[in-house]
């Protein structure tokens, strides 16, 4: 949200048959953007998604979540404008530079440029807008959050502490800040947890798949481990296993920490020894092989060593909570149209 974007992400034109989905203060957002923005996601949300939670109403939230921030984007650049935030031809050509390194030549990029319907000039001042959104955060948001205390990073290390040994909570937290907490300490456990890296083989199924189905693959799983005794798991992860994810890279999921995984995958994958492979386990996305390639013992780690860490953590928190209330303020004194999103 605060860094240069995916500058390609908004065409800046009208296709044929195109139509206005949204206005923001009469500033148009097309069907067509809006589909440019919401259709990677959904088709990616489909791909890792188990069968069983591929519901319309899902669909429905991520599209809706699509037009706010769209929406959110729209308002942030007016009021960039509105304000008179300045952005110089050498910053812009330094977002430009960015983006095309993204691009193995300059014929790539060009090629891009024309995909997108955008022109060379549209394309800076696409940049140039995304600066300006950039320098309005840093001015109205960022250099007006408090910088957190010693004693604030202090009780964040307790607390952290005490998740990672299964104590009680201190203080008072809603049920979305502490499962943020949990995450940030699940991170912690990650940099100084017991972690393993391994590789797994998936043969897809849902929970709710038929009893047929089900057999079918545990079959098929069944073979592939018999495979395994005299073959390659990289090999086969990448002839049978259907993550998407990991296949292309033999199945390899890196390293990961206890709870990163779901229980009867992590159970299994600290359970095994290098080189050790699993017996089929069973999950809600299907049944998978894991082998184990290597292991890190747990180190321990003081408040010393995080407060950098955790402080910049905190600084972060307390200014998104300022950017929200800063963008709900827009949204209030904005005129926002919405036709069907359907």
């Amino acid at each position: 949200m605060w860094s240069v974007a995916l500058f390609f992400a908004l065409p800046l034109h009208a296709r044929v048959l195109d139509r206005t989905l949204a206005t923001v203060n009469g500033d148009v957002i097309l069907l067509s953007e809006f589909e440019k923005n919401s259709t990677p996601i959904i088709e990616q949300f489909k791909k890792v998604t188990p069968a069983s939670e591929l519901t319309s109403e899902r669909v429905g939230e991520i599209k809706k979540r699509v037009l706010d921030q769209m929406t959110d984007d729209r308002l942030l650049a007016q009021e960039a404008k509105k304000k008179g935030i300045r952005v110089s031809q050498l910053e812009v050509d330094d977002g430009v530079k960015k983006v095309r390194g993204r691009f193995g030549a300059e014929d790539e990029f060009n090629k891009e440029l024309q995909k997108e319907g955008m022109t060379y000039d549209a394309f800076r001042k696409h940049i140039q807008n995304q600066i300006a959104t950039i320098k309005l955060i840093d001015q109205d948001v960022k250099a007006k959050t408090p910088v957190p205390s010693d004693s604030d990073v202090k009780n964040l290390f307790e607390t952290l502490s005490a998740i990672l040994q299964d104590k009680p909570i201190p203080g008072s937290h809603t049920a979305t800040e502490v499962d943020e907490l949990k995450s940030l300490a699940r991170a912690m456990n990650q940099r100084f947890g017991e972690r393993v890296r391994a590789r797994h083989i998936l043969v897809r199924v849902g929970p709710n798949a038929s009893k047929e189905d089900k057999s079918t693959a545990m079959n098929r799983a069944k073979d592939v481990q018999r495979q395994l005794k005299g073959g390659d798991f990289a090999e086969l992860a990448k002839k049978y296993s259907e993550d998407p994810g990991s296949r292309e890279r033999g199945g390899d999921l890196g390293y990961f920490s206890r709870g990163d995984m779901v229980p009867a995958f992590d159970k299994a994958a600290f359970a095994l020894n290098v080189g050790q492979t699993s017996d089929v386990v069973t999950t809600d996305f299907g049944h998978h092989l894991i082998r184990v390639e290597e292991k890190k013992a747990a180190s321990k780690f003081s408040l010393e060593d995080v407060k950098d860490d955790l402080k910049e953590y905190l600084f972060q928190q307390r200014a998104a909570k300022k950017f929200e209330a800063y963008v709900k303020d827009l949204r209030s004194k904005a005129d926002i149209k919405i036709n069907n999103l359907e």
